[in-house]
Order: C-alpha cells, then sequence, then structure tokens
C-alpha cells in the first residue's frame, strides 16, 4: 500500500440524499485544493465556503459551491494533511467530482480501508480500534455496534491488556518459585490463592466469549447448509464457493451421500464477519420413507442413511441454503427441517431460462458455472451466518479474538487442573514447570491480542512482583 499518493473517497452512503462527503488525505492536498476550490481554503484547521472546479485548471470550467473541513496534518484522522468536501448528495455529481479529483498527477481513489489503514501505520489508532471501525461497519444489531463502539474506543483493548498483566504477573511467580525451589521458606504465591486467581482470570474470559466452557467456543464458525433436491447443482455451488473442486459433480442424481464440511472464509464479503463452515448433503428426496432412529441396521440402505443423516444435519445448522433450479421451492420437508433460522432461497442454474412456475420472490438467481451471483450470495452467507450468531454482545467478537480468548482459556483451564487443592499458604507447586508451560501458551495467545510479553518482561515481573535479594 503506497502511502505518498494523496487519496480520495466519497465516504457518505450509496444512493440520492441531501448532503454527501468526499474525503481527501495525502501529502499533496494543498496544491490540490488550489487547483480544485476558488477561492483555495486557508491550511488552518476550519470550516470553510468555497466553489469546486470540475475542471480542474480550467478557470472557466463549472464551479459547485460546497463547504469544506480542514484537518492540517498532525491533527487528522489519517496524520496527513486531510480535508472533507461537504456536497449535494446526488451520485452522478459525486462521480463526477471524484473524477475531476482523481485526474491529476498524485492523486487516486482510496483502496477500501486505506484511511485507516495510513492512520494504524502513523500509530493513531490500534489494531484493535481499526477492527472496531470495520466491526461497526458490519454490524446487524445493537449488540454487534455496542461491541464495536467498545472495540474501537480501545475499551476491549485495555481489558485485554488488562488480562494478559494478571496472567504475566502469575506466571512470573510460578517461574519464581522453580527459581528457588531449594529454599522452603521462598513461596511466591501459594497453590490456593494462584488457583482462585487463575479461575477468577479465565471466568471473565469465559464471560466475554458468553461460554461456559472455554471448549464450547472453539468450534465457533457457524455451520450453513446446501440444502435442495437431488441433482439440484448444490455440489457445483459448493465447489464454486470454496474455489476449487471439493465435491465430485455428476448429472446422476444422488451422487452426494455423505455430509462434506469445508470452511469458507466470507471477510471479503462481510469486513468483520465470520467464516462458516459450509456443508454439502445429500439431495431430499421425499420419495423415500423417513428413517427411524431406532430403526435396525438391516432396514438402512445406504440412501436411506444418506437421508437421515442430511436431515439431522439441515436440523442443526445455523443457517440453510435452499437451492432449486426451478424456483419453485415448494418442497415442504427442507423449509421444515429448520424453522425459524436463516433460509437463503437460491435459484441454481440460472443459465437456464427460469420456468413459467417459477416463485422470483427474494430467491436470488445464481450460477456456479460462471459465478453470476456468487458475490452477493456470499454477502447473503454471511449476513445470515452473523444474524445467527447475533443474539447477545458476545456474539460480535471479531472471529481472531474468539480463537485466541478462547485458546487462552483453555490452556488457564489447563494450568489450573495441575494445581492440586491445597489450602497450606507454605506448600509449594508440585508440577510448576508444568503450570508455567500452560500459563505460557495462555499468554501467547493473549499476545495475539495484545501484542508478545517476552520473557524478559516476565524476568522483570519475578523481580518488581517481591523482594528477593538478600
Amino acid at each position: 500500500m503506497a502511502t505518498t499518493d494523496t487519496i480520495a473517497a466519497i465516504a457518505s452512503g450509496p444512493g440520492v440524499a441531501p448532503r454527501a462527503i468526499i474525503r481527501l488525505s495525502g501529502p499533496d492536498l494543498a496544491s490540490l485544493l488550489a487547483d480544485l476550490c476558488a477561492p483555495p481554503p486557508p491550511p488552518s484547521r476550519g470550516l470553510f465556503t468555497t466553489s469546486l472546479r470540475l475542471a480542474p485548471g480550467d478557470p472557466s470550467s463549472p464551479s459547485l459551491p460546497v463547504l469544506l473541513l480542514r484537518y492540517p496534518a498532525g491533527n487528522s484522522f489519517t496524520g496527513d494533511d486531510s480535508a472533507e468536501i461537504l456536497l449535494p448528495g446526488n451520485p452522478h455529481l459525486l462521480e463526477r467530482v471524484i473524477a475531476a479529483i482523481t485526474s491529476r498527477p498524485g492523486v487516486r481513489h482510496a483502496t477500501p480501508g486505506e484511511f485507516s489503514a495510513r492512520a494504524f501505520l502513523r500509530g493513531r489508532l490500534g489494531i484493535d480500534q481499526a477492527e472496531g471501525i470495520a466491526a461497526t461497519i458490519a454490524a446487524q444489531s445493537d449488540d454487534d455496534l455496542a461491541a464495536a463502539a467498545r472495540l474501537a474506543s480501545g475499551q476491549t483493548g485495555r481489558e485485554y491488556r488488562a488480562w494478559a498483566d494478571e496472567l504475566a504477573t502469575l506466571l512470573a511467580l510460578v517461574e519464581a518459585g522453580i527459581d528457588f525451589t531449594d529454599q522452603e521458606d521462598v513461596v511466591p504465591i501459594p497453590p490456593a490463592d494462584l488457583a482462585r486467581r487463575l479461575a477468577d482470570l479465565a471466568e471473565r474470559i469465559s464471560d466475554a466469549l458468553g461460554a461456559r466452557r472455554a471448549g464450547e467456543v472453539v468450534a465457533a464458525a457457524p455451520t450453513v447448509v446446501l440444502a435442495g433436491r437431488p441433482n439440484a447443482g448444490k455440489s457445483t455451488l459448493f465447489n464454486a464457493l470454496l474455489g476449487r473442486r471439493r465435491a465430485v459433480v455428476s448429472d446422476v442424481a444422488g451422487t452426494t451421500r455423505d455430509a462434506i464440511a469445508e470452511p469458507l472464509d466470507l471477510s471479503s464479503a462481510l469486513p468483520g464477519g465470520p467464516s462458516v463452515t459450509l456443508i454439502d448433503l445429500a439431495g431430499i428426496d421425499e420419495a423415500l420413507p423417513t428413517v427411524p432412529a431406532d430403526a435396525a441396521p438391516s432396514q438402512v440402505t445406504i440412501d436411506l442413511a444418506a437421508q437421515r443423516r442430511a436431515r439431522d444435519v439441515i436440523a442443526d445448522a445455523d443457517a440453510v441454503i435452499y437451492c432449486d433450479p426451478t424456483g419453485r421451492f415448494a418442497d415442504p420437508a427442507i423449509a421444515s427441517l429448520r424453522p425459524g433460522r436463516p433460509l437463503i432461497r437460491v435459484r441454481t442454474k440460472a443459465d437456464q431460462p427460469a420456468p413459467p412456475t417459477a416463485d422470483a420472490g427474494d430467491a436470488l438467481p445464481v450460477c456456479a458455472l460462471d459465478g453470476f451471483n456468487l458475490g452477493p450470495l456470499r454477502r447473503a452467507i454471511a449476513d445470515a451466518a452473523w444474524s445467527a450468531r447475533g443474539a447477545g454482545a458476545a456474539a460480535a467478537i471479531l472471529p481472531r479474538h474468539r480463537r485466541a480468548l478462547a485458546a487462552a482459556a483453555a490452556r488457564i483451564a489447563d494450568a489450573i487442573d495441575l494445581i492440586p487443592p491445597i489450602d497450606d499458604p507454605h506448600a509449594q507447586l508440585p508440577a510448576p514447570e508444568l503450570v508455567a508451560g500452560a500459563l505460557r501458551e495462555a499468554l501467547d495467545a493473549l499476545g495475539e491480542l495484545t501484542g508478545r510479553i517476552s520473557p524478559d518482561d516476565v524476568i522483570g515481573r519475578i523481580f518488581a512482583t517481591f523482594c528477593i535479594g538478600k
């Protein structure tokens, strides 16, 4: 990412509106505004009234009255000389102004997230605050917005750093005990106190994750299944979404027998959104009887077993992609398998003419062969998966944060399991090396969010926590 260019972008939402914003930032802003504006705004911070020349450098070109907010270098979001132009929110007008701005040498369209990236690279934003901006853009509920605000304000980062600080202190005390095992009168921390403080820390992390146990959130990716009748194009769509040939595709109905699950990264479709587990299934064939749960093995054919497996997976899914090339979506068995959960209706094989009886409704036509509408489908999957896991603020934790916190909580639980229930304040830990190893792994996991805490930092805490020198 080049940071020496001056960048420009429309910073307001799409569509017609009374006002819109164009944001500018970069080292050539002063000369750009001198050419664009009549009169040119002063270099000081403030709100100014001016007019934009729609053909820069041509004094006879049409002009547009605008308001301009100026932010000098060092006092702007990015740290560079910046400005915001407030003008009528006509999409055609905005495009013409952007074209006029970016026609100058050294000025270009900003790439997605580039304003925030420049702020981060110049130390004006932490990585957690940058992620908070992305989470705000992707928010789907009040809980999501509240969690994103905590992240963007730095509150979440401060909580993470407090947890890491407590964990580093406890690790230092455990390692101090290892260094002085030959001195019976030196007990940096009694086992009971260590277990209590670790349990308190684990509980705070688990509360943030919204789960009773860390192990319950390791497999946090929502599951999204492709459901439909046999030969509805599910496997072809499965391969197209993954971008590789994973499932066998055939014109013969019933080729897929088992559930095939693969991770699908949707961050390009919804910044900050969840990755999902995408599952391809056998087609639901209503001509085959439902298999009783207590059926004898001799009564269960391969086809019946595939049907039972498909129905069970659909019943447990967070969201369902209902595939039907006819566009009728008239299979009651599929719609009733997961009531109350997100259902994405997709008319597969959209390169073929839609039947006259097709129900357009909210169905999305998709062609997996040429990629038609795969982008909107990925966004629809991301939205469905996000809403499926969107109950409560804990669901708004970004996937990277969730993985790191879950790993830290699991390692802390391992350390607690190694501490015997000893109330004697003079007792030594029976396996301090193993406890220290588990705490170091937990600290490394938190370090993915707060920055690494080196062994030298831990050594410093050993000498700062209690007096050793004699």
